[in-house]
């Protein structure tokens, strides 16, 4: 006999695990960049010590060129997870913020929304934001250079 209440806890289950093996496979991108990184570093680097502290700093965090959000996949969404202090989105973007397009264009996954927010220091970024309470709005950043710490 068809159980339509089996059905949808099978259909919650696997966009559960969708989730999680998204933020996962975000997560073993972002190391692996960075081990790989450090390894280049290291390789050509040879015995300088200038290198060797360019390696040093690599281990230790990370930069990029960006609004400084942290965003995840929920559900069909994209949504802000976190907003880096002093970072452009701070003050401006806040946590469970959806995120709806981005100069325009409406990136699907967390990678695409990753590198449509991403862009060369000192260039704008327009991005339309979702609330429950405050409905649409469109707000434009300056990307700028943001370091990471681990």
């Amino acid at each position: 006999m068809h159980n339509p209440e089996t059905d949808t806890n099978l259909a919650t289950s696997i966009s559960r695990w969708r989730t999680a093996r998204k933020i996962i496979l975000g997560s073993i991108i972002l190391a692996g960049s960075m081990a790989t990184s450090a390894a280049l570093l290291q390789r050509y680097a040879g015995t300088n010590c200038k290198a060797q502290r360019a390696v040093a700093v690599a281990e230790r965090g990370y930069t990029y060129s960006g609004i400084g959000a942290v965003i995840q996949q929920r559900g069909e969404f994209v949504v802000v997870r976190d907003v880096l202090p002093g970072a452009p989105a701070d003050g401006v973007l806040r946590e469970g913020m959806h995120l709806v397009s981005v100069d325009g264009m409406y990136p699907v996954s967390v990678e695409d929304w990753a590198a449509a927010l991403r862009g060369p220091s000192g260039t704008s970024v327009t991005i339309e934001v979702a609330t429950r309470c405050s409905g649409h709005k469109f707000v434009t950043l300056e990307r700028q250079l943001i370091r990471v710490k681990k």
